[in-house]
């Protein structure tokens, strides 16, 4: 704000042509269908060369639209992108098992099991995988209550490849048409007609 440059000028008019592009997308939520809650996580491991820190992208769904997302970088470096993984997943977990609870307190359903998508079979393996070793003995130990979840069966966990990955849009830059596919995934769509 204090002294704009032409760099700064070419952010906002990416922006305003965004909003221009998308101003008649929206997500419908349908009538009936499938009262699943199910979420998506994701992470950028090494992207930000200015500190290290990565993005969390996390996607949740109740039925097949999605009910909440979102983008936020973590306070701390990831040594690899298994442990970035496993700090997302984490995160995402905090999230499902608020979101189960109150699920459950709207519908007057008891809390069913969440199942959290990540394209990252490390990081599966290490959040199934109730005995500590040397994989994983340098992650802080609060990322660790995603084993509890798991052994306490409130978090079913899958591998989902890397292309379904809905939560991949909210981690890192994605080329326009990659974009697009991303954005119907996730449940935005135009008014009238598919995405």
């Amino acid at each position: 704000m204090q002294e704009p440059t032409q760099t700064h000028a070419q952010a906002v008019k990416q922006i305003l042509r965004y909003l221009k592009g998308s101003i008649d997308l929206g997500i419908f939520y349908l009538k009936g269908g499938t009262k699943t809650l199910h979420g998506f996580s994701d992470s950028s491991h090494s992207v930000d060369a200015d500190d290290g820190r990565i993005t969390t992208g996390i996607v949740f769904y109740y039925g097949d639209a999605p009910i909440t997302w979102s983008s936020q970088k973590q306070s701390t470096v990831a040594l690899s992108s298994c442990e970035a993984e496993f700090m997302a997943a984490t995160s995402a977990v905090c999230q499902a098992l608020w979101l189960r609870g109150l699920l459950s307190e709207i519908t007057g359903e008891t809390e069913k099991v969440v199942t959290l998508r990540v394209d990252n079979l490390s990081a599966i393996a290490l959040m199934t995988n109730p005995v500590f070793h040397g994989r994983s003995k340098h992650i802080h130990t609060h990322y660790h209550f995603i084993r509890e979840c798991v052994e306490w069966e409130q978090i079913k966990v899958e591998h989902v490849s890397g292309d379904l990955q809905r939560a991949d849009s909210l981690t890192k830059v994605l080329a326009r048409l990659k974009f697009i596919e991303m954005r119907g995934l996730i449940g935005f769509t135009r008014l009238g007609g598919d995405c």
